[in-house]
């Protein structure tokens, strides 16, 4: 089990609790290469259960890995020094005070452990830095032996509400749905994504997704973007949407590292999913953050890059690379008369059609069987590409008769017949529970 840091520990207790420190992103403090050179840097890494991951906290005020000290490089004492491991001592780099809150300091510089700008890539080096709020100063110790990775710190209480994400310099009120759970544990999340000239609120009340998550013991958030459109805002879309705005795609990658920690998430199991505008920019997270994401399940939306300048009735491949394969269910009516089923409309980011983008994502996976169709009821067709790399498999739901609408919402929005006879939030959550991260390579 591993608690949030509270007061140094006892002797009695410290001496025996050994194990993972994770921190933001749900990753672990790890030590490079387990090497016991001194001055191997001490890292961010997927925890993996090693030994290089294995801390003990001694009643001393040290924390130990492969027989040696966590250490302030040169017994520095500003921001930005570096963490090591070194020779055990007795020196004040090598001293550390856990705070109630989950901060671990080092008394002898007044300064506390850091995750350099909250990053989540393995390798990042670790650092003290002046106290913040943010999460990446939020670290969980051992109290002996195991680490089970569906346990952490309570996190957030159950309920809806505003919770804050800091990103480049500003605080921005995100809403949340967290259903009832057992005190400290770890629960997936879905990030669900608003159509254009919509909120967050707008796109968790039109989808109706809170219901599901309460069934089903999932976290929702729904955030809102920054670029004002008609009664609400747009996404900035990766190569479709004007710069020089929010970079969303780091927003969104900043919103599920704040709440893996703050509400106690379990990082293999985070998904998007979005609606029309909401539907591209959750197709541009697969193919930009296949580190954070596990599946994706754009509804009114599916894109696999924008469209080639060369030929817009194609995906452009080189604005959609995703580092793994990538599951994927989408949602879309044939009717739909804004992103129009087979393509082409008004909007220049609209070019190529539905099954295309389809067809790419299954080539980006690797899939080498299918498509294979099949009715699923009467309006509705599911069209699958499987034996995909890692299990990614690609489905596509279409509703012959449908608009551009969220299947089985209890909202009629204007924009055209909303079928009942499935139900997105049902079938994507059956998506998503099969296919969670895949284990890291290391």
């Amino acid at each position: 089990m591993v608690v949030a840091l509270g007061v140094v520990p006892t002797a009695s207790a410290a001496s025996q609790a050994t194990g993972a420190v994770s921190g933001v992103g749900g990753k672990c403090v790890d030590v490079a290469g387990a090497g016991t050179v001194n001055g191997t840097a001490v890292q961010l890494w997927d925890c993996n259960g090693g030994s290089a991951q294995k801390w003990t906290v001694g009643a001393d005020g040290t924390v130990r890995a492969l027989g040696k000290c966590l250490d302030v490089t040169g017994q520095g004492t500003v921001n930005g020094t570096k963490s090591q491991l070194w020779d055990c001592n007795g020196s004040g780099a090598q001293q550390w005070s856990a705070e109630a809150d989950g901060h671990l300091k080092n008394p002898q510089s007044g300064r506390y452990l850091d995750v350099p700008g909250g990053s989540t890539v393995n390798g990042t080096r670790l650092q003290i830095w002046d106290r913040n709020t943010n999460p990446w100063q939020t670290w969980h110790l051992p109290d002996g032996g195991t680490t089970p990775p569906d346990s952490c710190a309570a996190g957030l209480d159950s309920g809806q509400y505003n919770t804050p994400v800091s990103y480049a310099g500003k605080t921005y009120q995100v809403l949340v749905h967290i259903p009832d759970r057992p005190a400290g544990t770890r629960l997936p999340m879905v990030v669900n994504l608003h159509g254009s000239q919509s909120t967050g609120q707008g796109q968790l009340t039109y989808s109706a997704m809170a219901t599901a998550a309460d069934s089903n013991g999932f976290v929702v958030v729904a955030p809102t973007g920054v670029v004002p459109s008609g009664s609400g805002y747009i996404w900035h879309v990766p190569y479709v949407t004007p710069s020089g705005t929010r970079d969303d795609v780091g927003f969104i990658r900043q919103v599920i590292d704040t709440l893996t920690v703050s509400a106690c998430l379990d990082p293999t199991r985070i998904y998007a999913t979005g609606y029309s505008g909401g539907g591209r920019m959750t197709s541009a997270l697969g193919c930009m953050l296949p580190d954070r994401i596990a599946a994706i399940a754009p509804v009114a939306g599916i894109r696999s890059g924008r469209p080639d300048p060369s030929g817009a009735d194609r995906p452009d491949p080189a604005s959609c690379a995703p580092s793994r394969a990538v599951p994927v269910i989408a949602f879309h009516g044939q009717q739909d008369a804004t992103n129009p089923y087979d393509g082409g409309g008004d909007n220049n980011a609209w070019r190529y059609s539905v099954p295309v983008a389809q067809q790419r994502w299954a080539a980006l996976n690797g899939c080498t069987a299918g498509p294979t169709s099949e009715q699923t009821t009467t309006h509705v067709r599911r069209t699958v590409y499987a034996n995909c790399r890692d299990g990614a498999d690609v489905e596509l739901y279409t509703v012959s008769d449908g608009g551009h609408t969220w299947p089985d919402t209890p909202h009629d929005n204007g924009n055209g017949t909303v079928t009942h006879e499935i139900s997105a939030n049902a079938l994507m959550w059956e998506f998503f529970k099969k296919h969670p991260m895949p284990p890291p390579a290391r």
